[in-house]
């Protein structure tokens, strides 16, 4: 018998960076499977046309146009949601939820957002809770120096680097020894020039260093001691499981959720609590507790499950 056909359609990211790449092995071994990234358009119906089951990651401009255009014919649809789109879009609103076989999230938060800012999509379509997976292989143990902090992502204001700074400053006052290495590009004007006016005014140039988009983050993270959040909201965090796996002791912000995700002592509200948990941090003590959460073959396990049960809700020949 033949093997379903998986159609993955991201819409914001290439096969390179999609969310998705973790998951394709597994995938491919059970669905011929496509992957595209591409607009609203031909080449999207298209591809859904060839599929028996659709994954559309994020829910985007292409969730909305797929579900409201007719193209989907009746086939089983899964929409994947990051916080992105229920916070900053008005996309959620605009689908046609009675088109999609499931909504996916990656945490309990996000899910909880979507269900009080567009509480029709919760009546309509079940929500699916399944978090990130960490490959534990590729992300391996390091070597990690106690006293070198890793902090990653875009920098722009959702991440709060200006918190960043702030802690680098204050740990700076209690131990000079201590460096900070930031892996993510500037993608905000304002926030590019305001970083470096404060790196010189706080005297932090040998302390924060701007390492830029990094293509190894696995050789990166190796040899830091501590990871560093200060993001305002994360759906997940995968950057700060990922560092856990190599061995960085994790300081996170307290964002909505975090309480729910990530160890309870390992969060800060203020930057005085931040730096304390810097100078006490205890590298490789949470290696086996992520893995055990959210090592990737948990993940994978709960995305097969999940696309089985939607092939025999609808009865997809397989």
């Amino acid at each position: 018998m033949s093997r379903a056909r998986l159609l993955l359609a991201d819409r914001v990211k290439s096969p390179r960076d999609s969310f998705l790449v973790p998951l394709l092995p597994a995938l491919q071994a059970q669905f011929e499977t496509r992957f595209i990234s591409t607009a609203p358009g031909d080449e999207l119906a298209q591809a859904i046309g060839w599929a028996d089951i659709i994954w559309l990651e994020w829910c985007w401009d292409h969730a909305v146009w797929a579900t409201r255009n007719g193209v989907l014919a009746g086939k089983p649809c899964i929409v994947r949601l990051h916080s992105i789109e229920a916070l900053q879009t008005h996309y959620p609103a605009q689908v046609d939820w009675q088109r999609v076989s499931r909504l996916v999230t990656v945490a309990p938060d996000i899910a909880a957002v979507v269900r009080t800012g567009f509480p029709a999509i919760a009546a309509t379509v079940p929500i699916d809770i399944i978090p990130n997976g960490i490959d534990m292989q590729r992300f391996s143990q390091g070597r990690p120096e106690r006293r070198r902090v890793a902090w990653v992502g875009h920098l722009e204001p959702k991440k709060n680097p200006m918190l960043l700074m702030q802690i680098a400053h204050r740990l700076r006052q209690c131990d000079p020894r201590y460096t900070v290495h930031v892996a993510g590009s500037f993608t905000d004007l304002r926030t590019a020039r305001y970083m470096r006016q404060m790196q010189a005014a706080l005297n932090l140039a040998g302390t924060v260093h701007f390492d830029g988009q990094v293509a190894d983050m696995p050789a990166w993270y190796a040899d830091k001691g501590v990871l560093l959040s200060t993001s305002m909201y994360e759906s997940f965090g995968l950057n700060i499981g990922e560092a856990m796996a190599t061995g960085a002791f994790p300081v996170i912000h307290g964002f909505p959720g975090a309480d729910r995700l990530w160890p309870e002592d390992c969060l800060f509200a203020a930057t005085e609590d931040a730096v304390a948990l810097i100078l006490a941090a205890r590298p490789n003590l949470y290696r086996d507790w992520v893995a055990d959460r959210y090592g990737l073959e948990i993940q994978i396990r709960r995305v097969l499950s999940l696309l089985q049960d939607v092939i025999g809700e609808a009865q997809v020949p397989h």
